[in-house]
């Protein structure tokens, strides 16, 4: 019996300067059984689906709603292989990315396998700033200790970046809930983590190219943080208290005690800065900015979707398996 075929699914809004990196480290995987790529493009207003119908073997569908986990849906139903590898259009995976991820989903008989987020500024934009917010990214003082954040051994995690996992296994719990716009992998990994759990293996290896603004870096965290918060609502028991850190500083930071906080939380980016300074001076001052900005923003997004989504009486999305992926599909065949 041969081994699994693969579909690459990768979500896309105006990716014009990195999908061709991401569709050539595609089209350039050792494993042999990769059927098709699909791109689930929410409307880009730049060259992304000429880029992407330039590649072999590429389907380019529409993704009228523009959130990912609606074109990561529309993407599951009309997906043809085994296994279904998640893929952004910001990363580039490397040769033997797709190859380690079946052979991990096999050997652990894992729900879901993947592995780091390494970003890795772009090669025009190697000034302090970019530099910096892609080691605060990668940082436990900046991301938080998540194994997929700072590395780590192989082993069993709450979830991964991207990840790769079993087509009927999506199916089965209804895909991705639109309802969480942003940190939709996170959600649907908790989702599918009692069909085998979730494995992390740090030799499952992509680059991932940050945001190159304060302004953009700030945007990207606000919404990570209103997409956790959602996933607290709709799953509460998975909180973690590391996920509490952000919004409790930006408390603090109202509270009476907003000085002794502004000060306490000022020697630890200072401390972080320091650490930096020593391998690269020119970039240190910006990773203390980049720092605050990071936590700020996700904190305030924490909070403002923990008002939003609990005023809203948020309902889990796992309760009909496979409603989202119907619904999906429905809507791609009008």
């Amino acid at each position: 019996m041969g081994r699994p075929t693969v579909s690459v699914v990768i979500p896309t809004l105006n990716e014009e300067l990195h999908l061709a990196r991401t569709l050539e480290s595609v089209a350039s995987q050792t494993y042999t059984e990769v059927v098709e790529t699909i791109v689930a493009d929410g409307g880009s207003t730049d060259r992304t689906r000429e880029i992407a119908r330039g590649f072999d073997k590429v389907r380019v569908i529409d993704n009228p709603e523009r959130i990912q986990a609606t074109g990561l849906n529309r993407a599951l139903a009309v997906a043809t292989a085994d296994v279904v590898v998640r893929v952004d259009g910001h990363c580039v995976i490397a040769p033997d990315y797709i190859e380690r991820c079946v052979d991990a989903l096999e050997g652990t008989g894992a729900a879901m396998v993947g592995g780091g987020m390494h970003p890795v500024a772009d090669a025009e934009g190697t000034g302090s700033l970019p530099r910096s917010i892609a080691t605060a990214m990668e940082s436990r003082v900046g991301a938080g200790p998540a194994r997929f954040h700072v590395g780590g051994a192989a082993g069993w995690v709450d979830t991964v970046y991207l990840g790769a996992y079993w087509r009927e296994s999506a199916l089965e719990v209804g895909g991705y809930s639109p309802t969480v716009a942003v940190n939709e992998d996170a959600e649907f990994a908790i989702r599918l983590k009692p069909r085998g759990g979730i494995w992390f293996d740090p030799d499952i290896r992509s680059t991932y190219s940050p945001r190159q603004t304060l302004s953009a870096l700030a945007q990207q965290f606000y919404r990570y943080g209103r997409g956790r918060a959602t996933t607290v609502v709709l799953h509460p028991r998975q909180v973690r208290l590391r996920q509490l850190a952000a919004p409790m500083l930006v408390l603090g930071l109202l509270s009476r005690r907003r000085r002794t906080v502004a000060i306490a939380y000022g020697m630890v980016v200072a401390g972080r800065a320091a650490c930096e300074a020593s391998r690269d001076p020119v970039a240190a001052p910006a990773l203390a900015l980049a720092l605050p900005v990071m936590h700020l923003s996700w904190g305030v997004g924490f909070l403002q979707g923990i008002a939003t989504a609990a005023g809203a009486r948020v309902a889990p999305q796992n309760r009909n398996h496979g409603q989202l992926i119907s619904q999906s599909h429905a809507a791609s065949c009008r």
